[in-house]
């Protein structure tokens, strides 16, 4: 098993595809650094509070422009000290770079046709499958982490104190983010092990967040179910990825680490059932 992992650190230092996740992640990185204005891919709409609305909808229909203006300008004098987590609510950016990482690591050994003498000649499925999601969970925990952090440093280098609070502030999120973060990376091994040809796995795993997001709104638009519109604005990942950077209380923290590490559990016991019944070809 140890062979396996240092075959595929080698895989990973050495093929283009990390470098290719790694330039993604900072042009993406520097963009909403630079506009101070974080930037999604995915859905992209913002919640206001109620109490904010009011006070809109109040100066608005007194033509109070100047109450307005003022409080954008105090709503933004308040955020700018956060505007790290703001971009770290934008994380959801992540799960394409994650594509990278799973190809990288699973992939490439359906796509080379390497798994076959793989498994028949030194290793079990089981160990296969265990050195597999191993090390894609560690490779997405530390790019998770060192991408963060890099957009802490960036944005002090560039933006200075006025927009950065404390580290522990990003670390937090970061730990608050990653069962959700490692939830979807587990969804993607178990593609990985499903589909086990390396176009099927880019096509659905690239559509996947998009398509699921269209779905789920469109179901909630024609059941006009209450409950189904609260879980996606609460617990769809990209929802749930933008409040965690808000830092909530610790019951919401606590229910979408549960989240998280079910997807990861149940994802994982169905990717290695799926791979163990497959013939390796």
């Amino acid at each position: 098993m140890i062979n396996m992992i240092k075959a595929d650190l080698y895989r990973i230092t050495k093929g283009i595809g990390f470098y290719i996740a790694i330039i993604a992640m900072i042009l993406t990185t520097a963009v909403s650094v630079f506009m101070t204005e974080p930037g999604y891919i995915g859905n992209t709409q913002v919640s206001i509070s109620e109490e904010d609305m009011e006070t809109i909808s109040e100066a608005s229909e007194s033509g109070a422009v100047e109450v307005i203006k003022n409080f954008k300008t105090d709503r933004d004098a308040q955020q700018k000290k956060g505007f790290v987590r703001e971009i770290l609510g934008a994380n959801i950016n992540l799960y394409y770079m994650m594509i990278i990482l799973v190809f990288v690591i699973l992939m490439a050994d359906f796509s080379n046709k390497t798994i076959k003498n793989t498994i028949t000649s030194a290793y079990s499925k089981k160990k296969y499958f265990i050195s597999k999601i191993s090390m894609i969970y560690i490779s997405a925990i530390i790019f998770i982490t060192l991408a963060n952090l890099f957009a802490y440093t960036l944005n002090f280098i560039i933006n200075g104190k006025e927009y950065t609070e404390p580290i522990k502030n990003t670390l937090a999120v970061t730990v608050y983010q990653l069962p959700m973060l490692l939830g979807i990376v587990s969804l993607l091994i178990f593609f990985g092990f499903l589909f086990k040809r390396s176009a099927l796995f880019n096509a659905v795993a690239i559509s996947f967040i998009m398509l699921f997001q269209i779905i789920m709104a469109t179901l909630s638009s024609l059941t006009e179910s209450e409950a189904l519109s609260e879980f996606m604005a609460k617990y769809e990942l990209q929802s749930a990825l933008k409040m965690l950077s808000t830092l909530p209380d610790t019951k919401y923290i606590l229910t979408c680490a549960s989240i998280g590490f079910a997807e990861i559990i149940v994802f994982s016991v169905l990717g290695y059932t799926v791979f163990k019944k497959s013939e390796i070809k």
